[in-house]
């Protein structure tokens, strides 16, 4: 199965575990997500940072990211740190959601500077449902069946910044975002134009992103042979109790058009 079918099932398991258990948090969602991807592409491999440390909420951000993804190509790799929000009603004070908390946009601009400082992607993972009025900036993203969708931060923080007016809706949210999984099937990959065409914060890069130390562990180790200490080492080192996730995706060695996605690396 290529990489494209292989999220587009993702995607719809996520949004079938939605529709089946409709007060679940954000962070449920994303353990669910984990689980199911780890199941379904052997490519991704994960890790939960709480399994090697004691888990709490980071002292830089106030509360933890919900995922670091290193998405690794033949030539270069990208770094994505997401954040996590669900938006299943049409309305639902989404201005005052995005600025969490207490109006002060304390963890946005936490994501962004962080973000800078580490020379990593940030974005937001949007867990919603579509309905028949919902469109994404592409246009042919197999939308019906999706769950999870991809906003740059310094896009949502136009929406936080009320530059869309006090009230907006759900479908004003997925309209600046793309279906999670479009970047693994969308043609615009095959010339590397994906990201910068979407998602227009990002700029190229001719600098090569090289792999983290623990990242190249993650990537080249079976999952059932993690050295605990070793990981721990790295999570205290690199200070990776800011996420509640770790995971690396190997995109080496895919088709043609799959590498040509990953033939350089964007910044923020």
């Amino acid at each position: 199965m290529n990489l494209c079918n292989t999220n587009k099932i993702l995607a719809k398991e996520v949004k079938d575990f939605m529709l089946h258990v409709k007060d679940v948090n954000e962070e449920s969602i994303t353990d669910f997500l984990v689980w199911k991807w780890k199941e379904i592409d052997k490519k991704f491999k994960c890790i939960d940072v709480s399994t090697f440390t004691r888990h709490q909420e980071s002292t830089l951000s106030g509360a933890d990211y919900e995922m670091e993804i290193w998405i690794v190509g033949n030539k270069y790799n990208y770094p994505l740190v997401f954040q996590a929000k669900k938006f299943r009603k049409q309305y639902d004070a989404y201005v005052t959601k995005l600025r969490y908390p207490s109006n002060t946009k304390k963890q946005m601009n936490t994501l962004l500077k962080y973000a800078k400082s580490h020379k990593r992607i940030p974005f937001y993972m949007y867990y919603s449902l579509p309905d028949k009025n919902t469109t994404t900036m592409c246009q042919n993203g197999y939308i019906n069946d999706c769950a999870v969708f991809m906003s740059h931060a310094k896009v949502v923080e136009e929406f936080a910044d009320k530059v869309h007016g006090n009230r907006i809706s759900k479908n004003d949210l997925l309209s600046k975002s793309n279906p999670f999984h479009c970047m693994f099937c969308c043609p615009l990959a095959a010339d590397n134009e994906y990201f910068t065409h979407y998602f227009q914060d990002i700029k190229d890069s001719s600098d090569r992103q090289e792999l983290p130390a623990y990242a190249q562990y993650l990537l080249n180790v079976d999952e059932d042979k993690i050295n605990s200490e070793e990981m721990k080492y790295f999570i205290e080192k690199n200070e990776l109790n800011v996420y509640r996730y770790i995971a690396v995706y190997d995109m080496r060695d895919t088709n043609e058009s799959s590498n040509k996605t990953l033939e350089r690396n964007s910044l923020p």
